[in-house]
């Protein structure tokens, strides 16, 4: 059986609708927060720098919730209208927020 990329594609974005926490934004929009394995290789790189730095204990609190926004800004399909929900809540809930992706997305097991 030969592979199709047109194939791969569809099941890439079939993967990203059914793995993605979404996130209803500010501006009514749907965000989809995809897993750690279905970014683009950019993308991927910036979140694997930025959980180590989320991880890391002794990194300053404020240095490690700018990664956490950073990381949700970087997972997000919509990066604008995630940016703009995000400026209006407190870290407590950017915090959670990543925490409920991690769960849903399991991408402590893909930075491990």
């Amino acid at each position: 059986m030969a592979l199709n990329y047109a194939d791969l594609v569809a099941e890439v974005e079939r993967e990203k609708t059914e793995k993605s926490l979404p996130f209803v934004a500010k501006d009514g929009k749907t965000v989809l927060l995809r897993p750690f394995l279905l970014l683009g290789e950019t993308e991927l790189k910036t979140v694997q720098v930025l959980l180590k730095k989320v991880g890391d204990e002794e990194a300053d609190s404020l240095d490690r919730l700018a990664a956490i926004d950073n990381i949700l800004v970087a997972v997000a399909d919509k990066k604008d209208s995630l940016k703009k929900s995000l400026a209006d809540l407190p870290p407590s809930i950017h915090s959670r927020i990543f925490n409920e992706w991690i769960k849903a997305t399991n991408a402590g097991e893909a930075s491990a």
